[in-house]
């Protein structure tokens, strides 16, 4: 039996098709404009310099652009040089070019005015801030949202940002906030559901999701007094327990829509499909089995990008610290745990690699009777309390025992075998960053279940054995995100001298060809 649009559907329908039409006649202006050419040499080392700077950052990869423009911007910010960075959107267009991260002749002129306003406006806040003392002041309010506002400007969200109300819409419209209430202030709920949804759905990190939310809150740094205000209850919520909680939920339940958010960006007529209810859940199957394939590649890349991070970071901190404390205590290396220490991490995720399956044809079609649901049907409601709640201090302290008794018996082990205590102490700090990238890969398969996979004897082994590792690793990944030590020393070492070379070199080679031109 045919099933109308729900009200969902069809408001999702009108803004899409509304958004379209404008960035048609946008692109129409756009085609014609003047655009940003760049010229001069250095594409290669820039270009190859990116890829090993983002693989010892191990950053999501649609997030590398903006944290390319925060990097471009935090450098400027320090030079305290405001006319520079009056005039500094051509200079940025031409690094993120020669970098990859744009195609040449693909940024009209016109949109460097409008970049170079973003930039003076967020440094003038940032200066003010500074002078201000404030104890709290955060250069995520400043450089983290420019350089959102800038990767705006370059290209078109308004998808992301349609997709994300839709989300927003029926997930306020099903969880059940009478439960919420029972466990925690629900004042921040509506906010926390957004914060959730970005996080979950769209893999946003936080410099996106403040400025979504500065931007729902009306907010700009012209208004200094309540653009503080706004900003110290945004990273309250960041933290806050309503959202980890609203986080879990929208994770568990959002499978079918990821599936949907990959659909808008890949089929260009989700619009006229979603019309008919055979057709869009045909598409809509068809896009899940792609999805699949996509996983996989995904996963198996990941894989890659894990081991590049490892060793590099690795050969980094043994060149800084094992070594020197080998010959300082030891009197010269000691090669045995020198060389686990540096390939047993990276075999370890090859090897969890094999125990990653992907779901089968169960799960396919639960996920068209979820999406069949919200756009056609009547979607479930969905309970915000936490099942873990049924388990009593004894599940607690036997896994608190496994934890222990996995750590030490791999300790002895490696004692064995002549480690020593920084020996040990490097050993668990890779294994369990492994670990838990491991983990964070698995996650991608997990976001596409709806059918709980099947334990096997394999998998229960694996589960009880690393997530003692996983948990460590997670809050370790959480600290080393803050410093990031290897990611700083490439900055000020390799980026600053590298890219003050080139611009210096593309100058100079501006200034000869201006000569040419007056003989």
């Amino acid at each position: 039996m045919k099933n109308e649009l729900t009200p969902l559907g069809q408001q999702f329908i009108a803004s899409l098709t509304h958004s379209r039409a404008i960035a048609a006649e946008k692109n129409k202006v756009d085609t014609s404009a003047e655009k940003v050419h760049v010229v001069g040499g250095g594409g290669t080392i820039v270009a190859a310099y990116e890829q090993f700077r983002n693989a010892a950052e191990y950053t999501e990869e649609h997030l590398l652009l903006q944290r390319a423009i925060r990097r471009y911007y935090k450098r400027l910010f320090l030079s305290q040089d405001r006319n520079q960075l009056a005039h500094s959107a051509e200079e940025l267009i031409v690094e993120l070019t020669l970098a990859g991260y744009l195609a040449n002749d693909s940024i009209p002129h016109k949109l460097l005015s409008t970049i170079d306003s973003l930039a003076t406006v967020y440094f003038d806040a940032h200066v003010q801030l500074q002078l201000q003392n404030n104890t709290h002041f955060k250069e995520a309010w400043t450089l983290d949202v420019l350089s959102v506002r800038v990767e705006d400007t370059l290209h078109d969200l308004t998808d992301e940002n349609i997709f994300a109300q839709l989300c927003f819409d029926h997930f306020i419209s099903t969880i059940d906030m009478n439960t919420l209430t029972k466990d925690t202030n629900t004042s921040d709920a509506e906010p926390a559901l957004f914060v959730a949804i970005h996080r979950s759905l769209l893999r946003s990190g936080d410099a996106t999701i403040r400025t979504a939310l500065l931007d729902r809150y009306r907010q700009t740094p012209e208004t200094l007094e309540s653009y503080v205000a706004v900003n110290h209850q945004i990273d309250q919520l960041f933290d806050a327990d309503t959202t980890d909680k609203l986080m879990r939920i929208v994770t568990r339940r959002g499978a079918p829509l990821r599936v949907f958010r990959h659909m808008l960006s890949d089929q260009e007529n989700v619009d006229s499909l979603l019309q008919s209810q055979a057709n869009f859940l045909s598409s809509f199957e068809a896009q899940t089995n792609k999805e699949y394939e996509s996983i996989a590649h995904r996963i198996n890349r990941g894989i890659i990008k894990s081991v590049i991070f490892l060793i590099i970071t690795k050969v980094i901190i043994g060149l800084a610290i094992e070594v020197p404390y080998d010959y300082a205590v030891h009197g010269g290396i000691i090669l045995l745990p020198l060389i686990i220490n540096l390939l047993f991490p990276p075999l370890y995720m090859i090897l969890l690699r094999l125990t990653l399956v992907l779901p089968g044809y169960a799960n396919t079609a639960a996920l068209v009777d979820r999406i069949d649901a919200i756009f056609y049907g009547q979607p479930a409601q969905y309970l915000t309390r936490k099942r873990g709640g049924r388990f009593g201090v004894a599940f607690n302290i036997v896994y608190a025992a496994i934890i222990i008794g996995v750590f030490g018996l791999v300790s002895w082990w490696l004692i064995s075998l002549g480690f020593s205590f920084l020996h040990l102490l490097i050993f668990f700090v890779f294994l369990s960053t492994a670990s838990f990238l491991g983990f964070r890969l698995s996650r991608m398969v997990r976001e596409i279940e709806v059918v709980d996979a099947d334990q096997n004897g394999i998998t229960f082994v694996r589960d009880v054995l690393y997530m003692p590792f996983v948990v460590v690793g997670r809050w370790i990944s959480e600290k080393y995100a803050k410093v990031n030590i290897v990611a700083t020393v490439l900055d000020l070492v390799i980026e600053l001298p590298l890219k003050t070379v080139l611009r210096l070199v593309r100058q100079w080679g501006a200034f000869i060809s201006n000569k040419k031109d007056e003989l």
